[in-house]
């Protein structure tokens, strides 16, 4: 199939040609560009170094060496979905698993450890007939259930995040509290693939005057929802259940889209890329490709409030706003800290995060040689992660016989019609 004409490639081939010579011109070497700015990062506010500020790079089999028998196993929280599916009778729904695996394989009731799961059915509608929001759990030895409905509570543009980031934190921060009073593990490493907060979703629940103005809608009520408090406490309910057992627990991100580093750290004017793992690229793409280059830990200590064109960056602590969650500490043992790192292998960047109140317990720069030993030991990812996520998955054939046991037909886009006829 043709789908450039030969004059359309020219075209295009001169234009694009044309681009990058001036880019090329005006932005001779955007990497040292890069390498300095990151150098003179202004960390004094919203976010600091947790350890001195450095880029570095190590050779693969030489982090993959450095594995610390204290962290072994290594345990991977993941889980997938069926995604988002919209229905004719106008609900979303949305189902997810969270599934637990190790590194080495570890097994539990004489079963391997992926054979225990949790699941979540999360569903919203704007209709009346079909009731209010409610949410039952249906305990199992090897499969818990968490069925929860919401109902026309909150911003319509919203919803399928909200929809979406509720069945995760259904499934995957429940799988990790029940597995870790199973396991009773006394050491090792616990990963979660993603992040540690559903930091949009506080973003809400913290949604005072000063934060969303009135000209950004009405407080979003559906955080007034006792369950869904429940649910959206969980990971914070993680991070203190790891605290009290003393144990090291991680979030690996492997597509980080956040620009705090940028926005806290840089002077507007040297915002020449779209969020931070861009930047941390450029300071990090001269890594050789059997190595890993990192960064050092930072900490978040606040999130942007909304601002207006001209006004400067202000922040606010989200977690000295979650009340309602019950901390069982201060704030601040909540605070993310995070470091970067880039993998020539698969060409990606990933942001590595960890709640402050870990590093009680387990120094920063052990807990980052064992995190980097993982990655190197796989390829882009620890292999506990790899395996968990194999487990978890949901296919698009069993995403869309499960989703047709319901008897009520999609309500598909012109793009998802032709993608199923293709």
């Amino acid at each position: 199939m043709i789908m450039l004409s030969n004059e359309a490639k020219q075209t295009l081939r001169n234009q694009l040609k044309a681009f990058g010579e001036q880019v090329q011109r005006l932005s001779p070497n955007h990497r040292a560009e890069a390498r300095q700015l990151f150098e003179k990062l202004q960390l004094k506010g919203a976010i600091q170094a947790l350890t001195p500020l450095e880029y570095c790079s190590q050779s693969v089999l030489e982090l993959a060496s450095r594995s610390l028998k204290e962290y072994e196993p290594t345990y991977a929280i993941d889980g997938g979905s069926t995604r988002l599916q919209r229905l004719e009778n106008g609900t979303l729904v949305c189902a997810y698993q969270a599934v637990l695996s190790s590194d080495p394989d570890t097994r539990y009731k004489d079963l391997p450890l992926e054979a225990f799961r949790s699941l979540s059915l999360v569903s919203h509608s704007q209709r009346t007939d079909l009731g209010g929001a409610k949410s039952q759990q249906f305990p199992n030895e090897y499969v818990h259930f968490w069925r929860v409905h919401i109902s026309r509570t909150y911003l319509e543009h919203e919803v399928e995040r909200v929809v979406g980031s509720l069945a995760r934190m259904a499934a995957e921060s429940y799988h990790a509290l029940r597995m870790l009073k199973e396991l009773s593990p006394k050491q090792g490493l616990f990963i979660v693939d993603g992040n540690l907060y559903p930091i949009g979703l506080y973003y809400y629940l913290t949604g005072e005057d000063d934060i969303w103005p009135e000209e950004n809608g009405p407080k979003t009520s559906w955080t007034e929802w006792k369950p869904a408090i429940e649910i959206l406490a969980q990971p914070v309910r993680v991070v203190e259940a790891f605290r009290e057992r003393g144990l090291a627990l991680v979030g690996l991100n492997k597509n980080p889209g956040t620009s705090w580093l940028l926005e806290f750290t840089l002077d507007r004017e040297s915002h020449n890329w779209s969020n931070d793992a861009q930047f941390i690229r450029a300071v990090l793409s001269g890594t050789p490709k059997d190595a890993l280059g990192y960064t050092n830990w930072f900490v978040q200590e606040g999130y942007s409030l909304p601002q207006r064109r001209g006004e400067s960056v202000e922040s606010f602590d989200i977690f000295e706003r979650l009340s309602s969650f019950g901390l069982l500490h201060a704030p601040k043992a909540y605070h993310v800290c995070f470091f970067y790192l880039f993998d020539p292998r698969v060409k990606a960047v990933l942001k590595v995060e960890a709640p402050r109140i870990v590093f009680e317990k387990h120094d920063p720069e052990k807990l980052r040689a064992q995190v980097l030993a993982e990655i190197a030991q796989g390829k882009g990812v620890p292999p506990a992660i790899r395996r968990a996520d194999s487990r978890a998955r949901i296919t698009e054939e069993e995403s869309a016989s499960l989703i047709r046991a319901c008897g009520v037909e999609l309500d598909l886009s012109y793009n998802q019609s032709r993608s199923e006829m293709i």
